[in-house]
C-alpha cells in the first residue's frame, strides 16, 4: 500500500518511522499533516490499515532490522527515524542501524523497559518511555530537535523545556530569547556545571536552558529556533 503526496503539496523533510501499531500510526499522521515526508515501516502489511485513506505518506513492507528494508524506505537521505515498534530490541537495532550506519541525523527510539533508557542515552540515542504521551514526544525530537518537553504539567498547559542553545543564537542573551513569552528560566547547563541564570546571561552553543513556560511559549520557541535566531 503506497500513497504519494499531491503534486502541490511542499515537501519539508523526509522521517522514516518503524511501526505502525497505535503509536506509530498516530506520529505518521500527524506528521504527514505537516507536510514532511512520512514513510510508514511494518512487518506486518494489515498493520497499515491505521493510517486511513487519508495517509499521504509511503508504506514499505518488511524487517526494519535488516538494512535493505530500511534502503527501500529512503534512509539515506531521511532527516529523521524513529523506532516506535512494540519490541525494545527491534527499536534498538533499528535505531542503532540509523544513527551508525546510516548517520541520520535525528533518531529516537520508543522504550518499554524503563532500564533500558539509559543504555540508549549513553549509547546517544533519545528515547521515549511513557506511551500515554509517546507520539507528540517522539515528533517533537524529530522536528524540533532544539527542544523538548521535559516534563509536562497537568494537562500539559505548563511545561518544564530544554533547550538546547543552536550556533546562531550565540552570543544573544537569554533574555532575547525568551523575550514576549510567558516563561521563567529555571536552570543554564554549560560544559556540564549547571547554575541559575539570569535574564542578561550571554549564551553559548550548545548550552542547555532549562525553563518553565506555557504551550504557547513553547511553540513560539519552536518557532525561533527554527528561523535560526530571527524572530
Amino acid at each position: 500500500m503506497t500513497q504519494k503526496h499531491s503534486p502541490e503539496s511542499k515537501l519539508q523533510e523526509h522521517i522514516i518511522i518503524v511501526g505502525c501499531g497505535r503509536v506509530g500510526a498516530e506520529l505518521a499522521l500527524s506528521i504527514s499533516r505537516q507536510n514532511h515526508q512520512v514513510t510508514v515501516v511494518d512487518y506486518n502489511s494489515r498493520a497499515f490499515d491505521r493510517l486511513g485513506p487519508d495517509f499521504r505518506g509511503r508504506t514499505v513492507q518488511g524487517e526494519a532490522t535488516e538494512q535493505d528494508v530500511l534502503k527501500r524506505a529512503g534512509i539515506e537521505s531521511a532527516h529523521g527515524f524513529a523506532a516506535a515498534t512494540t519490541s525494545d530490541s527491534v527499536n534498538f537495532v533499528a535505531a542503532r542501524a540509523a544513527r551508525d550506519i546510516f548517520q541520520v541525523e535525528h533518531v529516537v527510539a520508543r522504550v518499554y523497559n524503563p532500564r533500558r533508557a539509559q543504555i540508549y542515552e549513553r549509547l546517544g540515542i533519545q528515547s521515549v518511555t511513557s506511551s500515554s504521551w509517546g507520539a507528540q514526544r517522539l515528533e517533537q525530537l524529530i522536528l524540533h530537535s532544539g527542544l523538548r518537553s521535559v516534563l509536562p504539567v497537568g494537562n500539559g498547559e505548563v511545561q518544564l523545556c530544554e533547550i538546547s542553545v543552536p550556533a546562531e543564537w550565540a552570543g544573544r542573551s537569554l533574555d532575547s530569547l525568551i523575550a514576549g513569552t510567558n516563561a521563567i528560566p529555571v536552570a543554564l547547563t554549560r560544559g556540564g556545571r549547571a547554575s541559575l541564570p539570569t535574564r542578561e546571561v550571554i549564551l553559548q552553543a550548545q548550552d542547555l536552558v532549562h525553563l518553565s513556560a506555557t504551550a504557547e511559549s513553547v511553540t513560539i520557541f519552536e518557532n525561533r529556533l527554527r528561523g535560526n535566531g530571527k524572530d
